[in-house]
């Protein structure tokens, strides 16, 4: 998408909040979980297992906080140790191999050279080997199910392999959002065709997260019957996640029809964070600037 850079409508005009109040960075907004971290960072493990312990059964949830903690986990593991010489359960389990797989991943990021490529797969394989000690701990969370899926994409794995994981998630949790969109990362690598055919069978939701991830190669992709359909089928929803707000917004001021993307940034309101904003170079810059585009061209269709 090529955006025109001239700036000459006012988003507050639209009932927008003002370019200077947006971010693309959140305090963590859950106080038990804000608490959990907090303690992590100082390395006091037992606020951290109660939120894990909370989760049970709530699976989405427990894969929101699993992320979160497993994030400070990768930064710093000195609570994750005290947790496992004091009293290792389940959830310690489930979290650490959430955590391994974020280490492979900053281990990736530092440089493309072979020898960081190969610490990557190998840590990997070690969050492996612990996500299927965690599985067997847990027998009936899909966490560790998650994590094999985002395992699976790191290491390529072949689709007979892939498909042994996928059924032991959703034997567990048929709907887990978060698995549904790490899976669709699997099939971006394999073939674009059945990516998009996982996405039509998943929801409108994860169509549109599918034609961001192939709009370089297929530009036309959000012209497509499947996505067109998606985009009505969204709109026609009464409770919408920033994630997929974000993604009409592309969609929208794909199709020319930039009132309706001005009112997806309305509910969106000053919130840069999330996708598919985190996917570009510069999350706030790219908001603001399909923002203003959208403001500017709905008023010359007016």
């Amino acid at each position: 998408m090529v955006l025109d850079p001239n700036r000459h409508a006012d988003p507050e005009r639209w009932g927008l909040v003002p370019d200077a109040h947006v971010r693309d960075f959140f305090p963590e907004e859950d106080p038990v979980l804000a608490r959990a971290i907090a303690a992590a960072s100082r390395g006091r493990w037992r606020p951290a297992a109660d939120a894990m312990r909370d989760t049970r059964g709530d699976w989405d949830r427990r894969a929101r906080v699993t992320l979160a903690l497993a994030r400070e986990g990768a930064r710093t593991d000195e609570w994750l140790i005290s947790w496992r010489d004091e009293q290792p359960d389940e959830d310690l389990a489930v979290l650490d191999a959430a955590a391994w797989v974020l280490v492979a991943k900053a281990i990736l990021g530092e440089s493309d050279e072979q020898d960081h490529v190969d610490g990557f797969h190998r840590v990997l394989r070690r969050a492996e080997r612990a996500a299927r000690h965690a599985a067997e701990l847990a027998p009936q969370d899909p966490t560790p199910w998650w994590t094999l899926v985002q395992i699976a994409c790191g290491l390529s794995f072949d689709q007979a392999r892939f498909a042994e994981i996928w059924h032991g998630l959703r034997c567990r949790a048929p709907r887990h959002r978060a698995a549904h969109e790490d899976a669709l990362e699997y099939w971006a690598g394999q073939s674009s065709d059945v990516m998009l055919d996982f996405a039509a069978n998943a929801g409108p939701a994860l169509v549109l997260r599918a034609a961001f991830l192939l709009e370089d190669d297929d530009p036309v992709i959000w012209r497509t019957d499947l996505v067109t359909d998606a985009v009505e089928r969204l709109l026609a929803e009464d409770e919408l996640s920033n994630d997929d707000r974000g993604h009409l917004v592309l969609a929208l001021y794909d199709h020319n029809r930039f009132t309706e993307v001005i009112d997806q940034f309305r509910a969106l309101g000053n919130r840069a964070d999330g996708a598919p904003w985190s996917r570009f170079e510069d999350p706030k810059g790219t908001f603001l600037e399909y923002r203003v585009n959208a403001c500017r061209k709905a008023k010359l269709k007016l």
